[in-house]
C-alpha cells in the first residue's frame, strides 16, 4: 500500500464540521480516529456508541475500542454515512482511512 494524507471532515448533528488531517491506508481494515484527537472535538459530534472490538496494531500489540463514531463523512466530492472505531494510535496518526471507504 501506499499511504497519503488527506483533509476530510465529519457532520456533527447540528451541522457542525471537524476536520481532520487523515492518513488513507488501503492496507488498513477500518477506519479509525485517535482518541485523543477525538476528544478535542467531542463536542461538535455524535457521541460515541459502545464498542468491544479488539484492533491488532501493526507491531502486533492488542488495542480496546474506546467506542464507534457513526455519522456523515465528507471527502472532497464525497459525501457518505460510515463508521469510524476510536482508539489510541500513540501519536501515529489522528484519523486513519482504511478500505471500508
Amino acid at each position: 500500500s501506499n499511504p497519503f494524507l488527506a483533509t476530510p471532515s465529519l457532520h456533527g448533528p447540528k451541522g457542525e464540521r471537524a476536520r481532520f488531517l487523515a492518513v488513507v491506508d488501503n492496507g488498513a481494515m477500518i477506519n479509525a480516529i485517535d482518541t485523543a484527537a477525538f476528544q478535542r472535538i467531542a463536542r461538535r459530534l455524535h457521541p460515541l456508541s459502545p464498542s468491544s472490538r479488539k484492533l491488532r496494531m501493526a507491531n502486533g500489540s492488542v488495542v480496546s475500542s474506546t467506542g464507534t463514531w457513526t455519522g456523515k463523512f465528507e471527502w472532497g466530492p464525497l459525501t457518505t454515512h460510515t463508521a469510524f472505531e476510536v482508539f489510541p494510535s500513540g501519536g501515529s496518526w489522528r484519523m486513519l482511512i482504511g478500505k471500508p471507504l
